[in-house]
């Protein structure tokens, strides 16, 4: 499915590109359908950070092609940061604190990519103690 914000008209390109923007376009859609579902996604959930990092990876391959608006994409993605990000401590407790960590371990993301510390952005509630057990509390 196109694009709504796509720019209307395009030069043409090289086949290449053209199969890696319907592909971008098609991740894109992905990781705004996964964040769309943040709450339900269960088991699922960590796939959205990878779908994130396909979605930064084919920006950045774009970036270097000429005649190539890639302005419409960045805003989308954009749009879906912030969704994500409104929704962070819920995802991240959908994910799990510890969960988080094992991904950064095992992926071992650059610390520009900031979807994969989301936990360090959000309360583990999972380790809070209530607040009249004050004398549990690690605060």
């Amino acid at each position: 499915m196109p694009d709504p914000a796509a720019p209307a008209f395009r030069p043409k390109l090289d086949p290449e590109v053209e199969e890696l923007l319907q592909y971008l376009d098609g991740v894109l859609n992905d990781y705004g359908k996964y964040i769309a579902q943040i709450g339900s996604l269960k088991y699922t959930a960590p796939q959205l950070l990878y779908y994130r990092d396909e979605v930064q990876d084919l920006l950045e391959a774009l970036a270097g092609e000429k005649d190539l608006d890639l302005k419409p994409y960045w805003q989308r993605l954009r749009d879906y940061d912030l969704q994500l990000r409104a929704k962070a401590t819920v995802f991240v407790q959908e994910v799990g604190h510890s969960n988080f960590k094992q991904y950064q371990i095992i992926n071992n993301p650059p610390l520009n990519r900031w979807w994969w510390y989301l936990n360090r952005t959000t309360a583990n509630l999972a380790e809070r103690a209530p607040s009249w057990q004050w004398w549990r509390s690690k605060e």
